[in-house]
């Protein structure tokens, strides 16, 4: 059994030099173990690994205050030009405060977290992580209890950090490139998770040397009542003997459907509930309500609101200024564009049966439907597909969507549901759930 982890050295998985004791040590293993890189972190090499400290309360209260000094002291200076009316473009300047009050909620929020769990350990029974094997170990709180839990799950990340040349220099793109999410169950007194996940044979090694550096990650997320726990663990994954070729990223995603799909539909339907999707049973086969993405995600919700509102607020802060009739047209197509956003993620719904001889796919957007009725024999495929991404603090998340194709007329037809969840399994195995439910019955 690995020992505990000492101070000495913590690295982040995406650093490669540090100052002081612990930069020493790092060189000193690179140097001696020039091939065996999990050995130049000393938690890799003992194979206890602490929880990573990115996107932790001291990061999250810096930002606070950083976007709250500024937005409010440009804010007071600024404020007799606002009151004015003569520059109304500087109403631009009150977003900073605005960024700064979220940003402070979200502090409160890890530092409760923190609080409420400690900083857990993911303990490895072996190491490193071989590309093609088993993720075994145990994710341990130690003194801390979990309590109650709602839902719980396991997500393994491949994390590619992609530097990109700007015309000021350089910046830094985290992307997660392959995710497997695995539901878990946590009883409420423990203080020990196992865990347990098959690693991708075709998946790519750790390399923090090179630019753009590739890392691998362990998330465990609970939900409890107050704060959930949401902690992360950097992993010594290496090509090496003992893992399985045919152990692709393919055969996994395949191997998870099958698992939802085996679980039957009551689970299918829970995991669906979680993300705000509704999955039920009618006499004929199967109803899928999709509400629109902005209800779902708030995220995306802010997101539209703020498109459609600020070319709408420069409009009329200009008009008051200079009412004329090319002011009023330039910013017209702004505000159209703003409205067509914000209408789409808000009011955009769907409404699939599958059932009888076929699928019957209804789309409202404000309220007005549009409906087709699609033949079994026409379908020509049903499947998850990623049309978004957002960035958080785990790096670039994808959003799955479901595509419907089919033939109509002679020609191809496709509707996109906008399903905007994250577990492309999930997606998969509603996709082969509404393929099964159109057939005919015989």
């Amino acid at each position: 059994m690995p020992g505990e982890p000492k101070n000495s050295d913590r690295l982040p998985a995406i650093l490669t030099f540090q100052f002081g004791k612990r930069g020493a040590r790092w060189r000193a293993q690179k140097a001696r173990f020039p091939d065996e890189p999990w050995r130049w972190r000393e938690d890799w090499e003992s194979g206890v690994i602490p929880a990573s400290k990115e996107g932790g309360p001291a990061g999250a209260w810096v930002l606070a205050v950083l976007f709250l000094a500024v937005g409010c002291g440009v804010t007071f200076l600024a404020w007799g030009e606002l009151m004015s009316g003569k520059e109304p473009m500087l109403w631009f300047v009150t977003i900073f405060p605005f960024i700064g009050v979220c940003s402070l909620l979200r502090a409160l929020v890890v530092t409760a977290r923190a609080v409420k769990y400690g900083r857990p350990v993911l303990r490895l029974e072996s190491t490193p992580c071989v590309l093609g094997g088993q993720l075994q170990g145990a994710i341990e709180f130690r003194n801390r209890r979990l309590p109650s839990a709602e839902s719980a799950e396991l997500e393994l990340q491949e994390r590619h950090v992609v530097v990109k040349k700007t015309r000021d220099g350089s910046r830094s793109e985290t992307r997660v490139v392959w995710s497997l999410r695995v539901p878990i169950e946590v009883h409420g007194g423990e203080n020990t998770v196992p865990v347990s996940l098959p690693i991708p044979s075709n998946g790519r090694q750790i390399d923090v040397d090179s630019p753009n550096m590739i890392n691998w990650r362990v998330c465990l997320r609970v939900a409890t009542p107050g704060a959930d726990a949401n902690v992360a663990f950097d992993l010594p994954v290496f090509a090496g003997e003992g893992g399985d070729p045919e152990q692709t990223k393919k055969r996994i995603e395949s191997a998870r459907e099958q698992d939802v799909l085996e679980a039957g539909e009551d689970a299918l339907i829970d995991d669906l509930r979680q993300e705000g999707v509704r999955l039920k049973r009618y006499p004929a086969g199967l109803e899928l309500h999709v509400r629109p993405l902005g209800l779902r995600r708030w995220g995306f919700a802010v997101t539209a609101l703020v498109f459609a509102a600020i070319p709408v607020v420069f409009w009329f802060l200009a008009l008051r200024k200079n009412p004329s009739i090319w002011r009023w047209l330039g910013f017209t197509p702004l505000a159209a564009l703003g409205a067509l956003i914000g209408s789409l993620t808000l009011t955009k719904s769907f409404r699939v049966r599958a059932g009888g001889k076929g699928l019957r796919i209804t789309r409202h957007i404000l309220g007005m439907p549009s409906v087709w009725q699609v033949p079994y024999e026409a379908i020509e495929s049903v499947q998850p597909n990623s049309t978004m991404s957002a960035s958080s603090a785990e790096g670039t998340v994808r959003y799955y969507d479901l595509d419907i194709k089919w033939q109509a007329r002679g020609k191809s037809r496709k509707v996109c549901l906008g399903l905007g969840i994250t577990d492309k399994a999930m997606a998969g195995a509603l996709a082969q759930a509404l393929r099964h439910a159109s057939k005919p019955k015989l």
